[in-house]
């Protein structure tokens, strides 16, 4: 009887394209950073609310905090620094796996959003996203965090699915450029500046 079940099992492994029965958690980090340049028209909260639209159309929550413009204003953009919100040497950091997250220390704008839609299949999303104000500009920088399980029984059907239609992470480039396409509606010029991975930047260009 042992041997009537294994064989079915092992033949839906090998189309969901799984390597092991070991259950796995992932998580997969990737950052995008535009600089923009826009006339005095446009106001911060404008670009705020093109932020906010874009990620309350993509993502199941979302928070934001408009803050105060610095001044002076920094000659350079800054950028988000990755820190863990217990503290360098508390021991909860090391439970957590040195978990950290990102913080925009003297942005405009910082905004929150969590995409559950898929949580019952494993998988989670999360965005951050930081508008600074600098001298000669804007800078957005746009983090996110994708986490999926995998392996195990209780995932076959999951990888079933996702073997065939793919994991939710292929949506984190639309919820992106949904941002810019957003800001660009204000008749600004947004430029890529640097993003990670590297074939983040060319999916980017893909989609729309």
């Amino acid at each position: 009887m042992q041997k009537k079940i294994a064989l079915p099992l092992i033949a839906a492994l090998a189309l969901a394209g799984c390597n092991s029965l070991t259950p796995t958690t992932e998580t997969k980090k990737s950052y995008v950073i535009y600089n923009i340049e826009t006339n005095n028209d446009v106001t911060p909260s404008q670009m705020a609310n093109a932020i906010k639209t874009a990620l309350q159309e993509n993502t199941s929550s979302v928070k934001i905090v408009e803050d105060l413009p610095p001044h002076p204003l920094p000659e350079q953009a800054p950028r988000f620094q990755l820190v863990s919100p217990f503290g360098k040497n508390s021991g909860l950091a090391a439970l957590a796996g040195n978990m950290k997250i990102p913080t925009c220390n003297g942005a405009l704008v910082y905004a929150q959003a969590a995409d559950n839609y898929m949580s019952n299949h494993g998988e989670n999303t999360q965005f951050y996203t930081c508008l600074w104000q600098y001298k000669d500009g804007y800078h957005v920088d746009i983090y996110t965090q994708f986490d999926i399980k995998s392996g195990g029984i209780e995932n076959l059907g999951k990888e079933l699915v996702r073997g065939v239609m793919g994991d939710s992470s292929q949506f984190i480039p639309r919820t992106i450029n949904n941002i810019k396409t957003n800001l660009d509606a204000l008749n600004v010029t947004t430029k890529l500046v640097t993003a990670y991975p590297d074939s983040l930047a060319q999916e980017l260009t893909l989609v729309q």
